[in-house]
């Protein structure tokens, strides 16, 4: 991350990660991907160029890959096969799954092979976990030499298969899933798509997706399902399975802070359901999904249409679960509208049905997004108490994403308590503290790159409330706030953030970059045009360009939502 920013390349911390894994963080790798980024004609300096680079072969010619070739081709022909098979595996594996293979025709042979790979540098072994592994630079080279590849993926299909699996309430740690992931991956390698995907509905999405939040893992998991590309439908023959995938591949992308990748695919899935399926439940579900995208950038008053359309669908079809859903997502998108007694309303509705059904998930969802209505408001005793509520409920149910959530906006309503409370302001924030640090470290653990802008500016904000003596601090984590917001695109929080850098720069003295981000500030709280506005921002942005004594901008009746 600091090496790619010190090359002044822009991204997140999940689209560096994303770029540099398959080199292994190779050094020369990555100097030579770095080279490449810096010089794009299209994304000039921009991560996303490394999609179309990939430097690989870029070695050829140089010293390290030189030796690696040599060494490679100095291999007699069973320890190069061992190589190459080794390198069909997706993670480390054991002596024990080397030997079920039977490669060799004595174990002492595959011994000898396995120390001569060694000795050449050419695989690791990790003596206290018992598993070998390539440096990923050696396993694509020589999975590329591996002859008949399908063959290989459905002998180690077939293993896998027999293996032993861990029941779903006795997994504990993402490593626990290594053998149903493993198995999965040469399912896919197979060509048995279907069966990939039902083995991945069934025993890893849950653990994934709700448990370890490891959302860049399930976008490498889903992304091996559209060998056509992701403007086409996955290669799947099931329509209603092709619609899953959908989703949780654009879920994915949006918690990971990819948007943008995420509103086509839902339009997909719409398109599915709608016109080739013809359900109205999972339309309804599909168009909610949608929603929540758009909100996030700044595309609201087609939020709100498909929010809409979902609720009327609900009503016709008695849906009382996914209409509840729909109330629930509609308390942000009233409250960004300034319709704070509609939000309550929404609340009142989705919480009851929560309760009546006992569903401690969906109620630390709702008590969630009623601690950023009171935030919203200024409330924050009222933010602390419902903060407090989410967290206790997401705890319980181990659900990350809600647990990371509920941390942020117990920081953020602690520190605005601390605030109004100058007696107790030192206690208050000490406690804040501890919510926020927890928050921002799990969150950056599974790179949840859609928090962490609110995450940033919950700690500006805490750093402001320090006093004078923070204020240089408070700046730089707001701005390391607004790089992830203008890198995703998330124009509310853009709206927030420019508000913050606004509001420093007039106490600071600073009348110019005052004026330019309360200016910015109210472009991107404007969205679609009142009412389809961030209200509470643009009214914030649009009092400070008034004492500065700047006119306020004019803004067209539609306004693009672009970053």
């Amino acid at each position: 991350m600091t090496f790619f920013q010190s090359q002044g390349i822009k991204g997140t911390r999940a689209e560096i990660a994303e770029a540099c894994r398959p080199y292994g963080y190779h050094p020369l790798a990555l100097r030579l991907l770095a080279g490449v980024i810096v010089r794009d004609q299209r994304l000039p300096r921009d991560i996303k160029a490394a999609q179309r680079h990939p430097v690989l072969q870029d070695l050829k010619g140089k010293a390290q890959h030189h030796i690696l070739q040599v060494a490679y081709e100095a291999l007699a022909p069973k320890p190069r096969d061992l190589l190459s098979r080794l390198a069909a595996f997706r993670s480390p594996t054991t002596y024990a799954t080397l030997a079920a293979l039977e490669l060799f025709e004595k174990e002492e042979q595959l011994e000898h092979a396995l120390d001569e790979l060694r000795e050449r540098g050419l695989l690791f072994f990790d003596a206290e976990a018992g598993r070998y592994d390539l440096h990923p630079v050696v396993r694509q080279y020589s999975y590329d030499r591996l002859a008949d590849k399908a063959g290989v993926h459905t002998q180690l299909r077939d293993y896998f298969s027999a293996v032993p699996m861990l029941e779903k309430d006795k997994i504990q740690t993402l490593e626990d899933l290594t053998p149903v992931i493993e198995l999965y991956h040469h399912t896919v390698r197979a060509g048995r798509f279907d069966e990939a995907r039902e083995l991945f509905r069934d025993r890893l999405h849950d653990a994934l997706y709700y448990r370890f939040g490891a959302y860049q893992l399930i976008i490498e998991l889903m992304r091996v399902l559209f060998p056509e590309g992701e403007d086409k439908p996955p290669r799947l023959k099931n329509e209603s399975d092709q619609a899953w995938t959908l989703t949780v591949l654009a879920n994915s992308y949006n918690l990971s802070g990819q948007p943008r990748r995420t509103v086509p695919l839902f339009e997909m899935t719409n398109d599915i359901y709608e016109n080739k399926m013809k359900n109205k439940q999972c339309l309804a579900i599909s168009l909610g999904n949608n929603a929540i995208q758009q909100v996030a950038i700044g595309a609201l008053a087609s939020a709100e249409q498909n929010l809409r359309r979902s609720f009327d669908l609900c009503r016709e079809i008695g849906d009382e679960f996914q209409d509840a859903i729909g109330h629930q997502e509609s308390i942000p998108l009233r409250c960004f509208f300034g319709e704070i007694e509609n939000a309550v309303g929404h609340f009142k509705k989705s919480i009851r049905y929560w309760e009546q059904e006992k569903d401690t998930h969906h109620i630390s969802i709702c008590e969630a997004y009623n601690a950023l209505r009171a935030l919203l408001m200024g409330d924050h005793a009222a933010a602390l108490t419902a903060a407090q509520k989410a967290r206790e409920l997401a705890e319980d149910q181990k659900f990350e994403r809600d647990f990371v959530q509920s941390e942020w906006l117990l920081g953020a309503a602690l520190t605005g308590v601390a605030v109004a409370s100058p007696q107790k302001q030192d206690k208050l924030l000490a406690e804040a503290e501890i919510h926020l640090t927890e928050a921002l470290t799990r969150c950056r653990r599974i790179n949840l790159v859609e928090l962490e802008p609110n995450i940033l500016l919950a700690w500006a904000q805490w750093q402001r409330a320090k006093g004078i003596a923070q204020r240089k601090e408070a700046k730089r984590l707001a701005e390391e706030a607004l790089s992830i917001a203008d890198r995703c695109e998330y124009r509310l929080k853009q709206a927030e953030i420019h508000n913050f850098l606004a509001k420093e720069a007039i106490e600071a003295g600073d009348r110019r970059a005052a004026q330019k981000h309360a200016e910015i500030a109210y472009e991107r709280a404007w969205c679609d045009g009142p009412p389809h506005c961030y209200k509470p921002a643009l009214e914030q942005a649009e009092k400070m360009l008034k004492e500065l004594g700047v006119s306020v901008p004019k803004m067209g009746v539609k306004n693009k939502n672009r970053g």
